[in-house]
């Protein structure tokens, strides 16, 4: 990577913005975080004066226009997401939109079409599948330390339900739900957790969905039980506004062993007969994510390599999020085929 920095602008100044994306990118002495931009004006001034960055602005078509940005992080609700994704291709700059692309297939595929027609780059923010604790999981299956078939047993629980003491977190959340179950957004991060892992394609989900308040417009707990065509099986349960969270699990088990993912720790684990393994970080999980989702998207712009996970990730991530909400509207167990997530 040479050393000229890249001009950056960030596209959406919500709470992940805040606190994870520009601190990754103000510390990275390969950025220059040149313009920020948010509907609301005060979100995104304060996203300036944090930043530093030469200005920012309630309309993203002028940083699209700016020469001085040769690449974008759009954190937009995913369902403004597509459309400002295309634009910033179309005006020849290099895209990291956080995850889901879209909220259907059809946009989702539209946006890869736009990706392709315009010779630029696009990395889609599955976050979490970055750095030493996924790849070490990864490394324990792929060198066959769990055996197969392998059963993952996947927990993710966010959202704290308070209306009375974050009501503005409460209407924003719920306006989410308006546009899908908590499977299609949390669960898109499980998604490409589980095709990383195992790296086989769903071929059957059968689901649950649960609402616990009548004024919610989707299910807010989810849960899906899904075959993989080399014969590996997960569990998800995916929950959101309840008043405590549990933990969640990330257990993966195999004929041969154990493997985890401790969140609150920081490290993953395997067992294997007398022997134990840990990988263990010296600081924050989340934070060691974002930092290198960073440097591998930096990386892909200089040297013009296809971002690994980009749209056919994301594409196949949403197809298994839908199938999963297909299930739990229906009642009924949805086949999957090869060609759905390609």
């Amino acid at each position: 990577m040479s050393n000229r920095t890249v001009g950056i602008a960030v596209i959406g100044c919500g709470d992940i913005v805040m606190t994870q994306h520009l601190p990754a990118l103000m510390e990275n002495s390969s950025v220059t975080v040149t313009a920020v931009c948010d509907t609301d004006p005060l979100r995104a001034e304060k996203a300036g004066m944090i930043s530093g960055c030469a200005y920012h602005t309630t309309d993203y078509l002028r940083i699209l226009a700016d020469t001085q940005v040769e690449a974008v992080i759009v954190c937009t609700p995913p369902w403004v997401t597509p459309d400002i994704t295309m634009d910033a291709l179309r005006a020849g700059k290099d895209v990291l939109c956080e995850k889901p692309m879209a909220t259907s297939v059809t946009m989702a595929e539209k946006v890869a079409a736009v990706e392709r027609q315009s010779g630029r780059l696009l990395q889609v923010g599955f976050t979490y599948r970055h750095g030493p604790l996924m790849d070490a999981l990864q490394d324990w299956i792929a060198s066959g330390r769990l055996g197969r078939p392998l059963q993952i047993r996947l927990g993710i629980y966010d959202e704290v339900w308070d209306p009375e003491g974050n009501p503005e977190h409460y209407q924003r959340i719920l306006n989410t739900l308006r546009h899908g179950p908590p499977c299609i957004h949390d669960g898109a991060h499980a998604a490409d957790h589980l095709a990383f892992l195992t790296n086989s394609h769903p071929i059957r989900v059968a689901a649950l969905g649960l609402a616990t308040r009548p004024e919610f417009p989707a299910a807010n707990y989810n849960s899906a039980l899904i075959e993989f065509a080399n014969g590996d099986q997960a569990k998800l349960e995916i929950g959101w506004f309840y008043p405590h969270l549990p933990a969640g699990e990330f257990q993966i088990l195999g004929p041969g062993g154990l493997a985890y993912l401790d969140r609150s720790n920081n490290e993953a684990v395997l067992k294997t007969g007398e022997v134990t393994e840990r990988v263990q970080l010296s600081e924050d999980r989340v934070r060691s994510c974002f930092r290198a989702q960073l440097t591998k998207f930096l990386d892909y712009h200089q040297s013009r390599r296809t971002p690994v996970p980009g749209s056919r990730e994301g594409i196949a991530s949403l197809r298994l999020s839908l199938a999963i909400v297909e299930a739990m509207d229906t009642g009924n167990p949805v086949d999957m085929k090869q060609g759905d997530i390609m």
